[in-house]
């Protein structure tokens, strides 16, 4: 046996003597399959463990991302949308609806003795509506003084003339504004007077007048002059609660006037007298 290993060795060694270039490439050609198997073996396990992993999880976020984006900006656009649409309706509807209301009903619901401007009937004249127009702008932020101060409504009632006592409660009908706690429009007792006895108290002036009524004086002259050139047969009718032989409570004061046309053009307030 050692012989036998001896010679084995001996064998081996005569070998790499012989041929020495054979032995390095050989043991270096081991060296580097040993390294490219390694490194072969290597790259695979980091390749599909990394990048594969990290490409699935970036495009699987990315994806994810992209639909809820997307959903998310479908269903704000669709709920904006919505909403614009429902809103831009309501307002519409809103709008004509305020319109109506303001057109039609202000003066006759009683807004008209907080500073509503006028009430006119549909199918006045054209000198109907230049009349009122005349008055609106003299009786704008003018008051009647009484003890609570009422400022004046314009009206025109179309096809309404001629007006009287005897009358004046069915020509009024449609603009009347009731008084809570008082007798109605059929109940309420009627005082005629002119236009001079309405404003001859608040135009011409008194040695006691202080820079205030001299105020409302020029005022009141402005209305009286517009009532004159624009109207005839000019009335004032007082409607009230009488007691005694006077009008008591919340008096309802209306100036009217006929135009040529037909129509009965003027304005009223209420004048609280206790």
């Amino acid at each position: 046996m050692r012989r036998l290993a001896l010679a084995s060795i001996l064998n081996l060694l005569m070998a790499c003597a012989s041929d020495p270039d054979g032995a390095q490439s050989a043991g270096s050609t081991g060296a580097a399959d040993s390294t490219s198997d390694a490194s072969a073996t290597a790259a695979p396990t980091t390749g599909a463990s990394e990048a594969p992993t990290a490409t699935g999880s970036d495009a699987s976020t990315a994806a994810s991302t992209g639909a809820g984006d997307s959903t998310d900006g479908a269903l704000t656009d669709a709920s904006t949308g919505g909403a614009s649409s429902t809103s831009t309706g309501d307002a519409s509807t809103g709008d004509a609806s305020t319109g109506d209301a303001s057109t039609t009903g202000d003066a006759s619901t009683g807004d008209a003795s907080t500073g509503d401007a006028s009430t006119g009937d549909a199918g006045l004249g054209p000198a109907a509506e230049d009349a009122m127009a005349a008055l609106m702008e003299v009786v704008a932020g003018v008051t009647y003084p009484s003890e609570s101060d009422y400022p004046w409504t314009v009206v025109g009632l179309a096809d309404a003339a001629p007006v009287s006592e005897a009358n004046v409660k069915d020509v009024i009908a449609g603009v009347y504004v009731p008084h809570k706690g008082e007798a109605g429009l059929a109940d309420r007792d009627i005082e005629v007077r002119t236009l001079a006895q309405l404003m001859d108290p608040l135009t011409v002036p008194k040695d006691w007048w202080t820079d205030e009524n001299f105020v409302q004086a020029e005022k009141y002259t402005q209305i009286r002059d517009v009532l004159e050139a624009k109207l005839t047969n000019i009335q004032v009718f007082r409607l009230g609660e009488k007691s005694g032989n006077v009008l008591q409570g919340a008096v309802d004061v209306y100036v009217l006037g006929e135009t040529g046309g037909g129509d009965i053009v003027g304005m009223w307030t209420v004048s609280v007298e206790t």
